[in-house]
Order: structure tokens, then C-alpha cells, then sequence
């Protein structure tokens, strides 16, 4: 189907579209064989709130990531994506995986694989011996932390929740080198929302999807032995993630509560149903209910109204089968996450964010199970050593949706001693509130240790006799054993739960790797290691690497500022920042498109797009020339990791997506472009990656999360018409395509799914899943050396892998 016969060279762009951060589920169990109807969603409903004018009001450019609203920007970046998902979303997603591990036994994690199987191995990020984001540090990170379960008895076994890596277990924690194990890769995503302890610490309640992100989720299974095993998924209600899973174990069966973006849940049967507590669920209600504790007085939730910004206390007397507003609730607050010393304590605390979320409130405290509270006035009043970053004690900044962390020492019998957590650093009082102390920083200055910024889980354990403090940050975690005077990042290695966005691969070293991840920067590897050291700070997006010299590097962060080094970057310093691109018009994400070597044997040219802008680098990322120009006002180009395809042998054919399910191609290099419309039926549009077989050929991948029967789409007319190509590939969003550079014939790609990566031997006709033992995780990108030698990607949540090819 052609949209548009003739060459253009600016044409009127369409808005994208609005979603929310993460996916709806519908349904309680689910129903084998259920069928839902499928209507077609546009992604152009949304334009994102965060352009650059307001990603960089009042600061400019050259800001301090730490005074910008980065998560905000990501969250709209997301939203602009992928839309507005359906509430069927976890349902299909677990039917589809369920299809996949009946296909395809032996290639779960686990399983014994068929003899040629290829093998996926995990190859980092393991460790970092250095850390640079404007000063040197010599810290180790992991990704973003949910929930920290140390064992109550056992000093040795600590459980750590990540936002997207799933739930990672040592038995060695006191030993100087905790080794980490993942223990929930076979389930149906690896994003995690909350977990908890049943009546014994065998016994965990996982509730996957991550507040933070755009993710499965919605869905509670449980462990009677420690991760070995889990019970099957339990769907609740239209929720869309899980954000706070408590257990009550006063009677004979454990009482379920957990929280979820649309109200609260309860199971009386040990995790095996859930209803969803009438007072605190249910439309039109849209509440959030974010916090759950016990107190002296029963259980209290903390729940905002996501319509009018408020929150407020609600509290159940009868185990969590009613639950009323507790009259006295701290006024004016938004999120708020309580936290007390020991179940049944009287003493309860509240940090709060304002209505909206918009700043910090204020720390509340109560002294009668939540009933009554005080406010402790905290948040402008100086702390006992305040510094540039940290003058009062507003420690949640201008995130206060985002990082909240209290925690209440059980070993103080007054219940006094309690440490906050918020954007950049973390503080403790040991007079209920009085005076408080800066204990951390985000870069280790002032004097202070490093614990990495935006902290959202802590926990205290009494094991082996030495209480043992763990903080929950964006870079994983940090323990300290004297009260917090000292902190050690280094339990961080071997927790591979990194979220990276995109990867790239020197084309004459393969040991040579650089990643972008989510706010733990952009990394190197050098040499056959585990080691990735972090050489440009903040978010990480795209990446690049020559190929056919190895000769230059590009890394980039927000709204298409792209670094690039002649020399292999291995610190800071060796960065420089690129020229000639209109980043006003960029998008949050910044893609970076990398040649092969037969297409550009310079090694110096690379591409990136913006809103309306393609660009073009001839001399390594250090000046860029336009190569298509949007009409003013427009969106061109969907602003996705991989919206830019170049032909394998020739850079004058370029594809970049469109929205509304088009792509722009030029054959000449950019001075002539035509906008082709790639939909046939069954594919609604969402394109996320073109790649090009040869002058005629070319295959387009869809990232729809809203449900289609076709994922990618093929062309042999260069682009004039298309055809599904999509046969055995999961009902699941893709993120790339590659055409291996190992078959002469062009009829084998790869496809990164949110399920794994498929493979094709015959031009898209029929696909089967690729390797074995990769969890199933959304896979970020895709890369294979010229002589096909192996497949390597890259994981939101799960690292890097790789797979060696006959």
C-alpha cells in the first residue's frame, strides 16, 4: 500500500500517542482458550509533555542531571510509545509464554537442551572498578531495587526484588564475595512491583510489574521453598502493577494485602485468590494504593486518588476485610509510605509527598497506630551537616512521585532512630525527628559515603548478632553495618539486573562493548570480563561503534546529545560532545544507528533522528548534517531505540519509522524521501525497527503492546507493498530486527521480543524461538559481527548475552 508515490522532502508529521508507565491485566484466574476481540489503537494519540524547552527550563543544557526531570522524561517518553495498553495485557502475555514453553521445553532456563542448541550465556554487567559522572569513583551498581528480604535468622540469605531483573538470592552474604542467583527467569516477565515474606521464610509473595516502568504486570505468584518453584499466576483485576505486598500470619492461613495502581487486594487462602477490598478499588475510584503496615490500631494503606492528587490513610480492624479513612490523615499529602519498627508497633511514620506528587511534604508521625499524627516539620529545616547538594532537608526534591524510602531501627525501643531516603542522599535521626544527619551522597562528596541516588527500598536485619542496614537505590544496593556511618556497594556484584536500552560492539574486537542504561550511565567493557566501567554519567541511551575499524565510539544521553571519542573511551575525559544537531527537536531518548563495515569501510559515519530531523556524521559523531527536514511543527519519526534502518551495502538507502504505521525511505541518500504505509491487517502500526536484506527487500518490527495477530511486516518492492511475515513469532511486542550477515540468501533475521529472540531461516515465512536459557525478558537490542560468529544482546533488566553459532 503506497501512501504517497512521490519523492518528498518535508511532509506534516502526526502526534504520538498517551500511555501509562506500565500494562494493565484483566480477569481473576486466567481462562485457558479465551478469546478476546481485538480493536485496532492508533499511536498518535499522545504528544509528550517533556520536549527539551521544558526538559531544560531554567537550567539549560549544561545542567546537573540531578536538577532535571529525568524520570518525568523517560515516563512521557513511554507514554508516547506505546499508548494506552489494553486490560488483557498480562492475560495474553502469559497465554503466549505458556505457548512457548510447551513448544520449546528444553530452551527454558533450567531445562536440558537439545544437543545444537546454541547456549545463551550471561556476560555482565557483573562489576565496575570504575564508576564517572564528573568526579572518580571506584563503586559497584545494579539495577534499579524494589524490595530487600534479608532472612530473619540466617545472616547468609538475603533476597533482593529488582525492578526488572526479578528476585535475586545468596546463600553467602557474609562472605566478602556474595554470589547472586536469579530465581524467577522462568516466570512470565522478570519486572518486578513487591514481595514479601509468608509465615516462614520459605515462603515469598512476588507481585510483578514495576510502578517505574512500562511493564507486565498485575500479577501475584508465590514460593513455598525458598524460589525453587512458583505457583501459577494470579491476575489482579485491572491492576497494572504491584506496588506493596504485606502478609498477615496471625491466624492459621496467611492474609494476602497488596497494593496496585487501581485500589488494594486481599486473599484469606494463602495467595491462591484475591478480591479486590470494595472500599479501596473499583471504578470510577482510581486509586493508588502505595503503602501497607501494621500497626497497634490494625493494618493502614496509604492511597492517592490519581484524579485529584490527594492521599489518604485508610485503616482495617478486622484483618483486612473493611477498611474505613482514618479521620486524622495528614493533610495535603500525595504518595506517602509509612513505615514502622516491627509489626503492631504504636509508633508509625509517614513521608509524604504534596498533592500531585509535586514536591516533599513532610515527615508525619504518629504515636497511636496511625490514628493521630504530627507533623515533624522537617522538610526546610537544615540537617546537622548540610552541603551544596543537600541544604535542608528536602531530600525527595523535585521527585517526590518517584524516590521515597523510611525506615525505622526495631533495635531502638523508642522507635526514634529512623533513616530517610530520597533523590540524592539519605539521612538519620536518632531524637524522633529533632535533628537529622546527612549519612550518604550520590557521588561520595562532602565527606560522605557513596550510595547511589534515588532510593526506594530499605530494610534492617538482626541475623548473626551485627544489624545490618540495606538501602534500595537506581543502582541497587548499599549496606552498612556500624548505623550507617559506612557504606559498601560492593554486594552489588553478580546481581546482572542492569536496564539497558541499547548496545554496541566493536566491529574488530568483539571483546570491546558499550551499553546505555537507565540512570547508571553509559559503560565500557574491554576484554573477555564481566567488568563495565560507568565513563559517562546519568542515563545511557544510544550507543555506537565503527565497524570496520573500531576506530570511533558514541554514546549519548537526553534529547539527542550524542558524545563520541576517536579514542576508546575508557574515562570521561576522553568523551567529546558532538555538533550541528537541533536538539530542541530531539526526543528523550536518543537513537544512534551504526553501519556495517561493508556499507561504510571509513568507520566514521553514523546516524541518528529526532522529532523531525534525520542526521547523518561522516567524521565519527563530530559534526552532523541534515538529511531530512519535517515540516514545522510535525512529528516525523517515532521516537524509538531502533527507528533508523540503513542498508547493509549501501548508505544511500535509509528507513526511518513513522507513526500511523509508515516509514519514510530514501534511495538516495536523503535528497529525495517517499512516506510508504507498511500496515496490512493485523498490524495496527507501533513500528520500532526497519532493517534492509537488499536494494528490494526490507522487514518492519511492530512494539504494539495493545494486542495484534501480526508483529512484523516484510517488503520485496522496496517498500511499495508488504506482506505479514510473522508466523510462530509470539503475540508480543518487538524491539529490533537483524539480518544475519552469515547468510548469503538474506532469509535469516533475528527478532528481539518482551519473550526472547526468535529466529527465521526462511525470509520471515516461519520463526522459532533462538538459543536456550534466556529468561524471559524484554530484549533491547541485537548485534551480530560480520562473520556471524555469534549473536550478542542486550536486556532491560537481565544484562548482556550472548550465544556462539556453528
Amino acid at each position: 500500500m503506497i501512501l504517497d508515490k512521490e519523492p518528498v522532502k518535508a511532509v506534516t508529521g502526526k502526534k504520538v500517542l498517551p500511555a501509562v508507565a506500565t500494562i494493565a491485566v484483566a480477569g481473576a484466574m486466567l481462562v485457558a482458550g479465551l478469546k478476546l476481540a481485538h480493536t485496532p489503537v492508533s499511536d498518535t494519540a499522545y504528544k509528550s509533555r517533556m520536549d527539551a524547552k521544558t526538559f531544560y527550563a531554567n537550567q539549560g543544557k549544561d545542567a546537573d542531571e540531578e536538577n532535571l526531570p529525568v524520570i518525568k522524561g523517560r515516563l512521557e517518553w513511554l507514554r508516547e510509545r506505546y499508548g494506552q495498553p489494553p486490560a488483557d495485557f498480562a492475560q495474553r502475555l502469559i497465554r503466549e509464554l505458556e505457548k512457548q514453553q510447551r513448544l520449546y521445553p528444553s530452551q527454558t532456563p533450567g531445562a536440558v537442551p537439545a544437543e545444537g542448541t546454541p547456549i545463551w550465556e550471561s556476560i555482565g554487567p557483573r562489576n565496575a572498578l570504575l564508576t564517572q559522572n564528573g568526579v572518580t569513583l571506584t563503586e559497584t551498581d545494579s539495577g534499579r531495587a524494589r524490595t530487600i528480604l534479608p532472612h530473619p535468622t540466617n545472616p547468609d540469605i538475603v533476597y533482593l526484588l529488582t525492578s526488572s531483573g526479578g528476585i535475586f538470592k545468596t546463600t553467602n552474604f557474609t562472605s566478602p564475595r556474595s554470589l547472586w542467583k536469579p530465581i524467577t527467569d522462568n516466570l512470565l516477565t522478570t519486572s518486578g512491583g513487591a514481595m514479601s515474606f509468608g509465615r516462614d521464610p520459605e515462603t515469598i509473595y512476588l507481585g510483578l510489574g514495576d510502578p517505574f516502568d512500562f511493564a507486565v504486570g498485575g500479577v501475584i505468584v508465590k514460593t513455598t521453598n525458598g524460589g525453587t518453584s512458583w505457583s501459577p499466576y494470579v491476575t489482579l483485576g485491572n491492576a497494572k502493577i504491584v506496588t506493596d505486598i504485606k502478609v498477615d500470619t496471625s491466624g492459621p492461613n496467611d492474609i494476602v494485602l497488596a497494593g496496585t495502581d487501581v485500589g488494594l487486594f486481599r486473599s484469606t487462602d494463602g495467595g491462591a485468590t484475591f478480591s479486590a477490598v470494595p472500599q479501596i478499588s473499583g471504578s470510577p475510584l482510581n486509586l493508588f494504593a502505595w503503602s501497607l503496615v501494621k500497626t497497634s490500631a490494625g493494618w493502614l494503606v496509604s492511597v492517592a486518588d490519581q484524579t485529584t492528587g490527594i492521599s489518604t490513610l485508610y485503616l482495617s480492624t478486622d484483618l483486612g476485610a473493611t477498611w474505613s479513612p482514618v479521620a486524622g490523615s495528614p493533610a495535603g499529602a500525595g504518595r506517602t509510605t509509612l513505615g514502622v519498627g516491627a509489626p503492631g508497633d504504636s509508633v508509625v511514620y509517614a513521608y509524604a509527598a504534596t498533592t500531585a506528587d509535586a514536591a516533599q511534604l513532610d515527615l508525619f508521625r504518629s504515636a497511636d497506630g496511625g490514628l493521630t499524627w504530627t507533623a515533624l516539620g522537617i522538610t526546610n529545616r537544615a540537617p546537622t551537616n548540610p552541603n551544596n547538594d543537600q541544604p535542608t532537608m528536602n531530600l525527595m526534591a523535585g521527585q517526590a512521585f518517584y524516590n521515597q524510602l523510611v525506615l525505622v531501627d526495631p533495635n531502638d525501643a523508642s522507635r526514634n532512630t529512623v533513616y530517610l531516603g530520597g533523590q540524592l542522599s539519605s539521612a538519620k535521626t536518632t531524637n524522633g525527628g529533632l535533628t537529622w544527619t546527612l549519612i550518604t551522597n550520590w557521588l561520595a562528596q562532602f565527606g560522605l559515603p557513596y550510595t547511589h541516588a534515588d532510593f526506594h527500598a530499605a530494610a534492617i536485619s538482626n541475623a548473626g548478632g551485627t544489624p545490618t542496614l540495606f538501602f534500595g537505590t537506581d543502582g541497587g544496593l548499599s549496606v552498612s553495618t556500624d548505623g550507617g556511618a559506612q557504606w559498601d556497594s560492593s554486594k552489588n556484584k553478580s546481581i546482572v539486573s542492569h536496564l539497558i536500552y541499547a548496545l554496541s560492539t566493536s566491529g574488530t574486537d568483539p571483546t570491546r562493548i558499550t551499553i546505555g542504561l537507565q540512570d547508571n550511565g553509559t559503560r565500557i567493557r574491554l576484554g573477555a570480563t564481566g567488568i563495565f566501567n560507568q565513563t559517562i554519567g546519568g542515563d545511557g541511551f544510544g550507543t555506537g561503534w565503527s565497524q570496520a575499524n573500531g576506530q570511533f565510539v558514541l554514546g549519548s544521553v537526553f534529547f539527542n546529545q550524542i558524545q563520541y571519542s576517536e579514542v576508546i573511551p575508557n574515562t570521561q575525559r576522553k568523551w567529546e560532545s558532538a555538533r550541528g544537531i537541533n536538539t530542541a527537536d530531539g526526543v528523550f531518548f536518543t537513537p544512534l544507528t551504526t553501519p556495517t563495515a561493508i556499507a561504510d569501510p571509513t568507520g566514521r559515519v553514523f546516524f541518528t533522528a529526532t522529532q523531525r530531523f534525520a542526521y547523518k556524521t561522516t567524521n565519527g559523531g563530530q559534526n552532523w548534517s541534515e538529511i531530512f527536514r519535517g515540516a514545522a511543527g510535525t512529528v516525523a519519526f517515532r521516537g524509538t531505540v531502533h527507528n533508523t534502518g540503513v542498508h547493509p551495502s549501501d548508505l544511500n538507502r535509509i528507513a526511518i519509522c513513522a507513526p500511523s504505521g509508515n516509514v519514510y525511505i530514501t534511495t538516495d541518500g536523503g535528497v529525495n524521501w517517499v512516506l510508504r504505509d507498511n500496515k496490512v491487517s493485523g498490524y495496527d502500526g507501533f513500528n520500532a525497527s526497519v532493517a534492509w536484506v537488499n536494494d528490494t527487500t526490507l522487514y518492519i518490527a511492530s512494539e504494539n503492546p495493545n494486542g495484534q495477530s501480526v508483529y512484523v511486516v516484510k517488503s520485496t518492492d522496496g517498500g511499495a507493498t508488504w506482506q505479514p511475515a510473522t508466523n510462530g513469532l509470539p503475540l508480543a511486542p518487538v524491539s529490533k530486527l537483524l539480518v544475519s550477515p552469515k547468510d548469503a540468501s538474506g532469509n535469516t533475521l533475528y527478532a528481539a521480543t518482551w519473550l526472547g529472540v526468535y529466529e527465521t531461516t526462511d525470509g520471515g515465512s516461519n520463526w522459532h524461538l533462538f538459543g536456550a536459557g534466556l529468561p524471559a525478558v524484554q530484549v533491547s537490542d541485537l548485534y551480530m559481527p560480520a562473520d556471524g560468529s555469534f549473536l550478542r544482546i542486550s536486556t532491560y533488566g537481565r544484562g548482556v548475552w550472548e550465544a556462539k553459532l556453528p
